[in-house]
């Protein structure tokens, strides 16, 4: 009879083998992200944009607001005093008309919705002094994107003093003459000099300019202001030329 032998294995080897029976232990799961601070949060009403931002002097117009949030039944400030003609279209769009009444100067903007949220666009729309009746002026001609036919920042000030010298020196007729680049067809450049010249006449009527009889037309790329090609060249050739016949 043979004896029966118990095999035992090394203490070494006994704990590896718990461990892989057992499987190691779980790796714990991160953290949550932070709450975001309320500089991260997105207010629930603000203000983008004003179109157009300044008026003349004693030119009552009609301002249209972009932005988020909007509600009627809001109240809108244009410096201290509520906003006359206040139409909410859409809760990212709505206008008021800025009284002729406005002194010379900028002023806040400021929505106040019935549940108390609001917001405020500083120094956001601008009164223009009137010129002084001994001056001078000159039209000049304003600028564009590449394909662009919205009105530049600086375009938009320009205008501003267009329209201040048209109602001076009482035009009775302003051509406003669209040109683009020479990229792009000869038919498409025509179509975006033309919607470039409405642009101008859209805004020039909404700071008022009523004295005059506003025309548009368009070259495309036919007329360059400067021969040749390079963005130096194209940047001054994307334009509306004011012409008084």
């Amino acid at each position: 009879m043979i004896a029966s032998r118990r095999f035992a294995l090394p203490p070494v080897l006994l704990a590896a083998a718990v461990l892989f029976i057992a499987g190691c232990p779980k790796a714990k799961p991160p953290p949550p992200p932070p709450d975001p601070t309320p500089s991260e949060v997105e207010a629930p009403v603000a203000i983008d944009d004003l179109v157009p931002d300044r008026t003349n002097e004693g030119r009552a117009v009609t301002v249209t607001v972009q932005g988020r949030g909007f509600q009627e039944g809001m109240d809108v400030l244009v410096g201290k005093e509520p906003a006359l003609g206040l139409d909410v279209q859409s809760d990212s769009e709505f206008t008021f008309r800025a009284s002729e009444t406005l002194a010379a100067g900028s002023y806040d903007v400021r929505v106040v919705r019935a549940d108390g949220e609001q917001a405020l666009a500083r120094d956001a729309f601008t009164v223009n002094a009137k010129a002084d009746a001994d001056g001078d002026c000159r039209l000049v001609t304003v600028l564009f994107a590449f394909n662009e036919s919205s009105l530049l920042p600086e375009s938009r000030k320009l205008l501003a003093e267009n329209a201040r010298c048209i109602e001076k020196r009482g035009y009775s007729t302003v051509r406003l003459e669209g040109h683009a680049d020479e990229r792009g067809s000869t038919i498409y450049n025509l179509s975006l000099g033309q919607r470039r010249a409405e642009s101008v006449r859209s805004y020039l009527l909404n700071v008022g300019v009523g004295s005059a009889n506003l025309t548009t037309l368009s070259y495309g790329e036919e007329r360059p202001a400067v021969l040749g090609s390079g963005e130096s060249v194209w940047g001054k050739n994307r334009r509306v030329e004011f012409a008084v016949p």
